[in-house]
């Protein structure tokens, strides 16, 4: 499904990118970094495309936009992570690990696009409707996370850096609260439209929804868990506050879980064809309770 693509993923630029939205030492740091040279990632691959009906010059350019689509989206959430690094770090030392973080985050994303493209195709969904449904649900991520993982790196280096963490969590996880039902909401809000959704699928649709939701949320939870390394990189770190920080991140990753089994819930036992309506409504229930 995925194969290393040096020519077309290349990191260095992305990094160069990152100095946009990067803080004053991000900025130094990321800008080094782009000067380093490229790093190896992994990309969809048209043959993904091919396997679920779609034919082979049309895969290669859906597989080309989904690839654009992914870069856009690390370039993103790692800049909004790149924020959260303190001034007067060493530049050297946190471009390598703001790069490392950028190459994680591409990967997490490229294995949520391989999981939904079939499963909205699975779910009754054109090859086309499954691609662009895919792209949809990824700007959902993007719309939605980085600013969660601002606040997750902020948590997680300032644990490392000796802070309390479980006084950390108990402000971190209500913070990310809202961006992953954001999410959640916003993903299937999209993918409604683009679905055969009558009363006689509304089950079939609905498990194929449920599986994008579930794949963008282990992207997700990928992603708040490399937020360690690029805080073990940045900070001088004991190995009490290496494990508090992990820790705090597998805290978040918990909490992020019960949000995702009440959405799964709702998906597996829907009355009517209105899914969005449903997801909202059961999204708000759980929030008040």
């Amino acid at each position: 499904m995925f194969t290393s693509r040096l020519a077309r993923r290349r990191l260095s630029a992305l990094i160069a990118g990152l100095c946009v939205v990067a803080g004053s030492a991000g900025t130094a740091a990321l800008a080094d970094a782009g000067s380093s040279g490229s790093g190896s990632s992994v990309s969809v691959d048209a043959s993904l495309l091919v396997q679920v009906g779609m034919s082979p010059l049309n895969a290669q350019q859906a597989a080309a936009n989904l690839n654009f689509a992914i870069d856009g989206a690390a370039r993103t959430v790692a800049g909004s992570a790149a924020t959260a690094i303190p001034s007067g770090r060493p530049v050297r030392t946190t471009a390598a690990a703001t790069r490392a973080f950028a190459t994680e985050v591409d990967a997490a994303l490229t294995q949520f696009v391989g999981s939904a493209v079939p499963a909205l195709r699975a779910s009754g969904a054109s090859t086309e409707a499954a691609v662009n449904g895919t792209l949809a649900a990824l700007a959902q991520v993007v719309r939605a996370v980085p600013g969660a993982v601002t606040l997750t790196t902020g948590a997680e280096i300032a644990v490392a850096g000796g802070a309390d963490g479980a006084t950390v969590s108990a402000s971190l996880n209500p913070g990310v609260d809202p961006a992953i039902r954001q999410t959640i909401r916003g993903t299937v809000a999209a993918l409604q439209p683009l679905l055969p959704l009558y009363r006689t699928t509304v089950r079939t649709v609905a498990a194929g929804i449920r599986q994008v939701v579930d794949a963008s949320i282990v992207a997700v939870d990928r992603i708040v868990r490399a937020t360690v390394d690029l805080a073990r990189a940045v900070v001088t770190v004991t190995a009490t506050t290496l494990q508090a920080a992990r820790t705090v991140a597998d805290s978040a990753v918990t909490a992020i879980g019960a949000i995702v089994t009440t959405a799964d819930s709702i998906l597996d036992t829907l009355s009517a064809v209105n899914i969005s309506a449903q997801v909202d409504a059961g999204l708000n229930v759980s929030a008040r309770s």
